[in-house]
C-alpha cells in the first residue's frame, strides 16, 4: 500500500483519517464546551442589548475576515500539499500575504463598524477581531498544509478559548460588564495572533524556489467560496441586527450557540478532508457519506430530544422564547455536515475549472441567501431567519454535488490526481 493511500480517505471509517478527524473534533469540542460557558456567562450577566452587541461582533467576524483574507489561507493549503513544501520559500510568501491581508482586515472592520454605528471600544474590538483572525487563519494554514491538523486547530480555537475563560472568570467574580467583555475579546484574539505569527514564522520552510504568483490568483476563487460560506454563517445575524431589536438578535445567537455541535463536526471533517483529498489515490465517496449520515442521525436525535431542555437549563429560562428554533437549526446542521464532502473534494482535489464553477454557483447563492433572509425575517421573525439559512444550505449542497458530477473523471476509485493546467 502506498504512502498516500495509508494517509488517505480509504480508511475513513477506521484508521489514520478517522483518527485525525476524531482528534480535531475533540479539540473543537473542548473549545465548544468553553464557548458555551462563555455564552452562558454573557447571557446571565449582561442585558439582552449588551449580549446583542457582542453577538453582532462575533457574528460578523467570519464574513469580515473572509472578505479581507482574499482566500489566501485555503489557496496556500491547496498549493503546499501538492509537493515538497521545503522547496518553496513559504516563509516569504506568508509574510507578503500578511502584509496584504492585515491592513485590509482593519479597513473592512472599520467599514463594518461604521455601518452599524459602533463607536469607541466596540470599533476597536471589531478591528482587533478581524486583523487577529486573519493572522491566525494564515499561520494555522501553514500547519494544516503540513498535515499537523491537531496543532493547527488548537491555534484556530485559542482565541475562543481565551475569551470564554476570561468571561467565565469575570462572571464568577461578579464583575462582568460590556466593556470588560469586549476587552477580554481584544486581549484573547490579539495575544493569540501574536503568538501564532511568531511561532509559525520560525517553522515555515524558506526554500530556494519562490511560491508562484498563481497561488495568490487562485485565492480569489476561494474568496468567493469562503465569502458565500461566511454569508450563510453570519448573514442571518447581521440582518436580524439591522431589522430587529438587539434583544431579538441575542435570543437567536444564544440558541444558535447551543446548536453549534453540527458546526464543530463540519469544521472537523473539512479541516482534515480538504488537504487529504489533494494527495490520496482513492475517494470512497459512498463510505464517506455513510459515515457522515451515521453521525448526523445521532446528533440530530440528541438535539431534537434534548435541545429545548438544554436551552432552558443553561440560560435559566431567559431564552426559552427561542426554543422553537432548534428544529430548523438541526435541518441546517445536517445539510452542513454533508456539504463537507463536496467542499473538501472541490477545494482540495478538482481542477481549476471546477473551482470556477463552484465559485459562480456560490456567488449566486449569496444573493438568494440575502433575499430569503430579508423576506422571511420581515414576515416570520427569527423563525424566518432560521428557515432561510436552511434553504441556503440546501442550495449550496446541491451545487457542490452538481459540480462534482461534472468532473467524475477525477473521482473514480483509482483515478489519477491531476494538476491544474
Amino acid at each position: 500500500m502506498s504512502t498516500t493511500d495509508r494517509l488517505g480517505l480509504s480508511s475513513i471509517l477506521s484508521g489514520p483519517t478517522s483518527t485525525r478527524v476524531g482528534r480535531v473534533f475533540a479539540i473543537v469540542l473542548a473549545a465548544a464546551a468553553l464557548q458555551v460557558v462563555g455564552q452562558t456567562a454573557l447571557a446571565r450577566g449582561l442585558s439582552k442589548g449588551d449580549v446583542g452587541v457582542v453577538s453582532l461582533l462575533l457574528g460578523a467576524l467570519p464574513l469580515l475576515s473572509a472578505l479581507s483574507l482574499l482566500g489566501q489561507d485555503t489557496s496556500s493549503v491547496r498549493f503546499l500539499t501538492r509537493g515538497d513544501a521545503s522547496r518553496y520559500d513559504a516563509r516569504r510568501h506568508f509574510r507578503n500575504v500578511l502584509l496584504m491581508v492585515l491592513p485590509l482586515g482593519a479597513l473592512v472592520a472599520l467599514i463594518g463598524a461604521r455601518f452599524y454605528s459602533l463607536a469607541g471600544l466596540a470599533t476597536l474590538s471589531a478591528v482587533t477581531l478581524v486583523v487577529s483572525q486573519n493572522a491566525v487563519s494564515m499561520t494555522t494554514s501553514a500547519l494544516r498544509a503540513e498535515h499537523r491538523y491537531e496543532l493547527a486547530m488548537t491555534g484556530t480555537r485559542l482565541p475562543v478559548i481565551g475569551t470564554a475563560v476570561a468571561l467565565a472568570v469575570l462572571a464568577c467574580l461578579g464583575s462582568l460588564t460590556l466593556s470588560r467583555a469586549l476587552w477580554s475579546i481584544v486581549v484573547a484574539y490579539g495575544a493569540t495572533a501574536t503568538l501564532l505569527t511568531f511561532y509559525a514564522g520560525r517553522r515555515l520552510p524558506a526554500g530556494s524556489t519562490r511560491v508562484p504568483g498563481s497561488v495568490i490568483r487562485n485565492g480569489f476563487f476561494f474568496l468567493g467560496i469562503s465569502v458565500s460560506l461566511s454569508v450563510m454563517v453570519a448573514m442571518d445575524k447581521l440582518i436580524i441586527g439591522k431589522l430587529l431589536p438587539m434583544s431579538e438578535l441575542a435570543v437567536y445567537a444564544t440558541v444558535f450557540a447551543v446548536m453549534k455541535g453540527f458546526d464543530f463536526l463540519f469544521y472537523s471533517f473539512s479541516y482534515v478532508l480538504m488537504p487529504r483529498a489533494n494527495v490520496v489515490e482513492r475517494l470512497p465517496l459512498k463510505k464517506l457519506n455513510l459515515a457522515i449520515a451515521c453521525v448526523a442521525v445521532v446528533v440530530t436525535a440528541l438535539y431534537l430530544l434534548l435541545g429545548k431542555q438544554v436551552v432552558h437549563l443553561l440560560f435559566d429560562g431567559k431564552y426559552d422564547a427561542g426554543a422553537h428554533l432548534v428544529a430548523p437549526f438541526v435541518l441546517s446542521g445536517v445539510l452542513k455536515l454533508f456539504y463537507s464532502v463536496p467542499s473538501s473534494v472541490i477545494g482540495g482535489r478538482l481542477p481549476r475549472a471546477a473551482l470556477k464553477q463552484f465559485l459562480w454557483f456560490n456567488l449566486a447563492g449569496i444573493g438568494v441567501n440575502v433575499v430569503l433572509d430579508v423576506i422571511l425575517i420581515m414576515t416570520m421573525g427569527l423563525l424566518g431567519a432560521a428557515l432561510a439559512t436552511a434553504a441556503a444550505w440546501a442550495l449550496r449542497l446541491g451545487g457542490g454535488y452538481f459540480v462534482m458530477s461534472r468532473h467524475r473523471e477525477h473521482l473514480g476509485p483509482r483515478g489519477e490526481l491531476k494538476e491544474d493546467p
